[in-house]
């Protein structure tokens, strides 16, 4: 749409900008149209140039599409300073050389844009390509769906299975809950009844102590009494065998007696 032949530029009083698409008013004059609006300072110029930038490292079609128009651009920038000189420089030698200088630039501007529409064109191949892959995985998506879709059901039934389990084990929690509170006052009562068994066979050991004590002296009290009859024994056995010799020597002095008085 930049390669308009002059008269129509004459004739068109306005066209519309190509980045906000206001009416740009344009000169009478033969010469570049103007792109875009002359009243902001360049600005929609500046929006343009920084949207295709964004663009032009996108992959796929978008980013060949910006970089040729960003090629566009620097071509219609050429343009705008071949005219300018035009204007400036009337010699017929400058104009050539400026021509001459454009024109090579602008070949290989052009070169570089068939090279970059080449790219594009193979982008739009493998975009083709992409576009046949993607709608094959989303015929892999809509069967996945209804896979999923089944095993959501088979998680719906899996998820009420488990609110009943889950209920069954707060009731067994809530039972075990309580068992341990019946366990936890038994070891409580143990504990007492271990501690009480501890004191009572703390007293038990010390009356046990206690009674080996006494019979320990009893024994030593028997052993005594013992020792003390023995001696009495033999004290008696010998008392025993001297009254019979003093039996012995009475009946020898009665007989002798008798015999005396005889």
């Amino acid at each position: 749409m930049d390669n308009q032949n002059p008269t129509s530029d004459l004739q068109a009083e306005s066209r519309p900008c190509a980045h906000c698409g206001r009416p740009v008013p344009q000169r009478a004059a033969a010469g570049r149209p103007f792109r875009y609006c002359r009243d902001n300072d360049g600005a929609c110029q500046r929006a343009s140039r920084n949207q295709r930038m964004r663009h032009r490292n996108a992959p796929g079609l978008a980013g060949q599409v910006a970089r040729t128009w960003e090629v566009v651009d620097r071509l219609d920038q050429m343009a705008d300073a071949l005219s300018e000189a035009l204007h400036a420089e009337l010699s017929p030698a400058g104009v050539e050389r400026q021509v001459a200088e454009v024109r090579a630039e602008a070949a290989s501007q052009i070169a570089a844009a068939q090279t970059e529409r080449d790219e594009a064109r193979h982008a739009a191949e493998a975009a083709a390509v992409t576009l046949r892959q993607a709608q094959q995985a989303a015929a892999e998506a809509v069967a996945e769906r209804a896979t999923a879709r089944q095993e959501s059901e088979r998680a719906t039934r899996t998820v009420e299975q488990g609110r009943a389990e889950t209920s069954a084990a707060l009731a067994a929690r809530d039972a075990a809950r309580q068992a341990e509170s019946a366990a936890v006052a038994l070891r409580t009562q143990a504990e007492q009844d271990r501690d009480g068994a501890r004191r009572d066979l703390r007293a038990l050991r010390a009356e046990a102590d206690t009674d080996r004590r006494q019979l320990a002296e009893v024994t030593r009290e028997r052993d005594t009494a013992r020792a003390e009859a023995d001696r009495a024994t033999r004290s008696a056995a010998e008392a025993v065998t001297q009254a019979e010799r003093f039996r012995t020597m009475a009946a020898e002095a009665r007989t002798m007696a008798t015999e005396a008085r005889t």
